[in-house]
């Protein structure tokens, strides 16, 4: 088991995190569907995504709620060039991963958007995380799926110097356009020691 910010990963888990960020391990949409399981991942690559800036430093991550019910019609969406719309991994409520998009890519989920520290475009210098759920404040974050959640997170606090984990809603702009992931436990996030960017922007 590697550990990490008091976090658990099983080893084989944080192997195959760690390749998805390093190798092309792209793959066609499967079909029949299915979940790639939990703390297990697969690259779909979408066809929405660009390069960085050549000065981009990658120091932010970014979580969402796909308000779509399913990780098979996410990455569905995310495959429609005319969707104009990707993220760098969707995580299922079982902890199923797709890898959209590498890291080391800017894929498009912030939209017009600014931080805190008043940087815009956050598609520039952010990883996008979608997590599978309706976004109505109803709908729960199971554990597995924060369990794959909090991996990723440590994968990428390896990878990147990340300085916050910000939420769409707090970036988005002007404020009020999106309001994900809504009803999403932060305290439980504290333990990563970074600063966390949520709700509405003082």
């Amino acid at each position: 088991m590697m550990k990490d910010n008091r976090i658990m990963i099983p080893a084989i888990a944080f192997a195959t995190l760690l390749q998805g960020q390093i190798s092309d391990g792209k793959s066609p949409m499967p079909s029949p569907w299915k979940d790639p399981g939990y703390m297990k991942l697969v690259w779909i690559q979408s066809p929405n995504f660009g390069p960085r800036p050549k000065d981009a430093v990658v120091d932010t991550i970014v979580i969402h709620s796909t308000v779509i019910p399913t990780l098979k019609a996410t990455t569905e969406a995310f495959q429609r060039e005319s969707s104009q719309v990707s993220a760098h991994y969707s995580i299922g409520k079982d902890g199923s991963i797709v890898q959209n998009v590498s890291t080391f890519d800017r894929a498009w989920h912030a939209g017009v958007s600014k931080d805190a520290r008043g940087k815009e475009n956050l598609n520039h210098f952010s990883v996008g995380i979608e997590l599978v759920n309706l976004n109505d404040g109803k709908d729960p974050y199971p554990k597995a799926q924060m369990d794959a959640l909090k991996a990723i997170i440590v994968v990428l606090k390896r990878r990147f110097s990340i300085v916050q984990i910000v939420s769409h809603e707090y970036i988005a702009q002007p404020y009020g356009r999106k309001s994900d992931p809504t009803n999403f436990p932060w305290d439980e996030y504290k333990q990563f020691g970074l600063p966390l960017y949520y709700g509405k922007p003082k």
